[in-house]
């Protein structure tokens, strides 16, 4: 297997978690690569072995013909192998142009101050279009700067490879044409790059070949055109067909709005994650908030509970402003989270993780509904006074289910169910929502699994880049190229 960079056979386990299983992949110079996946499936942990933070427990890396597995990340900027992160990391205290020159500084020994060290990082700070605030502080600069200041020191490593993490989080839709336009202009200086990226627009752009991973092992591998056609990459992404569970083709509710979300705009510093998105919920519907990594559904979910403070627009709840109503009061309200990844207590035992979602209610109603929770969640009877820590990752799920309907919500919001569960759990995890739904709780459900959603909810509403770009029936939707372009881009 020759290239610039071979991954042959990589292995990362996390305790007992197989993150990267056999992973093998090819990246020929110059070329422009990209790496993709669902959520969790192992796109960053293969940049973070490849760049010298982990040490696989098996398999190897070669870059440029020369094995570097396990090699320090510093050693490996040296032979010409750099990187950017998710999140931004420049020196705040320092002004944009003494960032490049303080990586060139660190790739140099002995250093010594010479005119051509200032004038080529000059130059690299030009060729990302940030010469004019070369002398300001990188703590000033917006998202959209510090994304391009990212790049231009990894640039100031001279490099063969960059490995490029997300490059396109948070930024709008001019800066990410700009972005487009400047990772071409750097491969066509032959500088070969590796690209991690949720925006599936953007990659359908760049990418010549693309890997993608599913559970930590290659999926699929072809150009462009050969992975939107990928059945195994569609079900991946939007769920199997035909895996619907048996609530499929429920008919619209034509009751009255339970929550109305008013053109509702959330930023994180500068980064603009949902713009002006308006959506309602009705009394007794299942609605469902579809899109790919990075879209804003999550956080649409932060914004009605308070997590995440709104900018703009407006959120009602049974008709009463709750834009500024704190957390901790949602409960009594009637509105129930179950957050992404569970967040149970794991050194409390099933029993106690309920009771804790009984906060607040009166004494004489816990045990009751205790009960009604156990008549619901059967399995969650035996395992009672098991920690939840040592439950399997369904059980998990609905205990996390069950806790908040401890607090007897009148809406549930549910933030990707079906995460790091095997398809049979899937299944059994929406059919009890469907259960849920029937004893009277409104739901809305956040879910990488397209397909088993739609076949769940009366209606939909499809996020892109933190905009809305798709709403109606579900079962019309689950036939909308909308909702493939999505996930796989256009």
């Amino acid at each position: 297997m020759t290239g610039l960079l071979v991954v042959d056979g990589l292995t990362q386990r996390f305790g007992g978690l197989t993150a990267l299983s056999d992973v093998t992949l090819r990246v020929e110079p110059g070329s422009i690569h990209a790496v993709i996946g669902p959520n969790g499936s192992g796109k960053t942990t293969l940049f973070n072995v490849i760049s010298g933070i982990y040490r696989p427990n098996a398999g190897q890396v070669h870059f440029n013909g020369r094995d570097i597995t396990g090699l320090a990340p510093e050693r490996l900027a040296r032979l010409g192998l750099g990187r950017t992160f998710q999140n931004t990391r420049v020196f705040s205290t320092m002004t944009v142009l003494e960032n490049v020159l303080a990586v060139r500084h660190a790739t140099r020994a002995p250093w010594r101050f010479v005119a051509e060290e200032e004038n080529r990082a000059r130059e690299i700070v030009e060729f990302v279009g940030l010469r004019d605030v070369a002398s300001d502080n990188a703590a000033s600069l917006p998202q959209g700067q510090r994304r391009l200041l990212e790049i231009a020191k990894v640039l100031a490593l001279d490099p063969k490879l960059v490995l490029l993490d997300e490059p396109h989080g948070g930024l709008s839709h001019s800066e990410t044409a700009r972005l487009v336009e400047l990772i071409r202009e750097i491969s066509r200086q032959g500088i070969t790059i590796l690209l991690i990226e949720h925006e599936m627009d953007v990659v359908m752009q760049l990418a010549e070949r693309i890997t993608v991973l599913n559970f930590g092992s290659v999926l699929g591998a072809g150009t462009p055109a050969e992975i939107r056609a990928d059945p195994a990459v569609v079900e991946a992404y939007l769920g199997a067909e035909g895996s619907a569970p048996a609530a499929a083709g429920m008919p619209q509710l034509s009751g009255r709005p339970l929550l109305e979300i008013d053109r509702l705009s959330v930023h994180y510093g500068d980064i603009e994650a949902v713009r002006d998105v308006s959506l309602s919920v009705g009394e007794g519907e299942i609605v469902t908030l579809l899109g790919n990594n990075g879209a804003g559904k999550s956080t649409t979910l932060k914004a009605v509970c308070g997590l995440t403070p709104a900018i703009t627009g407006d959120i009602r709840f049974d008709g009463r402003s709750i834009r500024t109503v704190p957390t901790q009061r949602l409960s009594a309200l009637g509105i129930a989270l179950v957050p992404e990844r569970r967040r149970l207590f794991n050194a409390m035992t099933v029993l106690e993780n309920l009771k804790v979602g009984a906060y607040g209610r009166p004494t004489r109603t816990v045990a009751e509904t205790i009960e009604e929770v156990l008549l619901l969640f059967p399995d969650l009877r035996r395992l009672s006074r098991t920690l939840a820590y040592a439950l399997s990752g369904g059980e998990q799920q609905m205990l996390a289910i069950g806790r908040a309907l401890m607090s007897r919500p009148r809406l549930l919001l549910l933030d990707e169910p079906s995460l790091g569960l095997a398809p049979l759990l899937v299944e059994q995890v929406f059919l009890k929502l469907v259960e849920i739904t029937a004893r009277g709780t409104t739901i809305l459900l956040v879910e990488q699994n397209a397909r088993m959603a739609l076949a769940l909810a009366h209606r939909a509403y499809v996020l892109g880049s933190g905009r809305l770009v798709a709403e109606g029936p579900a079962a019309s939707l689950a036939r909308d190229e909308r909702v493939r372009s999505a996930y796989l881009g256009l």
